[in-house]
């Protein structure tokens, strides 16, 4: 959590930044742009998040120990 904030807020300080420096592109187009970053961040973000979670869920678990049953002979 602590790093989706931080990266909040680095994207919204770059997103500050990089507006005030858009040159003669109009705000409209500068939004859209930004909101096309934002969104393929996001899913990205997204895919790690679950690929990682498989990982550990999956490929990396340890294997179970097997417990037999006594015999009742």
């Amino acid at each position: 959590m602590v790093i989706g904030l931080g990266g909040l807020a680095a994207a919204v300080g770059y997103g500050a930044y990089a507006y005030k420096r858009r040159g003669a592109m109009s705000t409209s187009v500068f939004l859209m742009q930004f909101r096309v970053i934002a969104q393929g961040t996001a899913v990205g973000a997204l895919t790690v998040g679950m690929a990682y979670t498989l990982y550990k869920n999956h490929f990396a678990k340890k294997p179970e120990a097997i417990t037999t049953l006594p015999n009742e002979h």
